[in-house]
């Protein structure tokens, strides 16, 4: 990437681009303008967001150490380094593999209580679609045992659409299903 860009301007009122002779070092703020100016002169162009980095996992431990110390021999003075270095990449590694534990452990609860959450709120929703269910066949019922205005004699067949609460109430459980 080249750093020694000219300074670039943009006249607001003529809208047009203004170009110093000017050379300097491009900084952090810079280098955002830039893409904000991009970013800004083509609008109809997709935004490419950086993917999220994905943690570094440590190095799996040694399947055999180099440097074994007999009982015979003496200890030099560069082997404490080496078995400093060993020991904190160990450490280092039952470190992650506790935490990605831990981490797992949060999920999971948190995982079972929104499930329990959401199957109390289902719950209470299925009642209260019963309850204005029952509401609404009452009402039907209610309207369908109302002699119609036009009708004066109960032998009529025209005007008795009538149906008991219990069938009105069935059929509007088996129409929810």
């Amino acid at each position: 990437m080249n750093l020694n860009n000219t300074h670039r301007d943009i006249d607001l009122e003529a809208g047009e681009e203004i170009k110093r002779n000017e050379y300097r070092k491009m900084g952090t703020y810079d280098f955002v303008r830039r893409d904000i100016e991009r970013f800004f002169a083509h609008p109809e162009e997709a935004i490419v967001a950086p993917e999220l980095i994905q943690p570094q996992l440590p190095k799996p431990p040694p399947e055999f150490v180099r440097n074994v110390w007999g009982s015979a021999a003496g200890v030099g003075s560069g082997d404490f380094h080496i078995y400093r270095g060993i020991r904190r990449r160990e450490y280092t590694r039952l470190e992650m593999i506790e935490k990605n534990a831990e981490e797992e452990r949060l999920n999971k609860e948190f995982q079972m209580k929104q499930k329990e959450l959401n199957d109390l709120a289902a719950e209470k929703t299925a009642k209260k679609r019963a309850k204005r269910q029952m509401k609404k066949a009452k009402r039907i019922a209610k309207r369908k045992l109302k002699p119609k205005p036009g009708c004066k004699s109960d032998e009529d067949s025209d005007c008795s659409d009538e149906q008991p609460l219990e069938n009105v109430v069935r059929i509007e459980k088996d129409e929810s299903n």
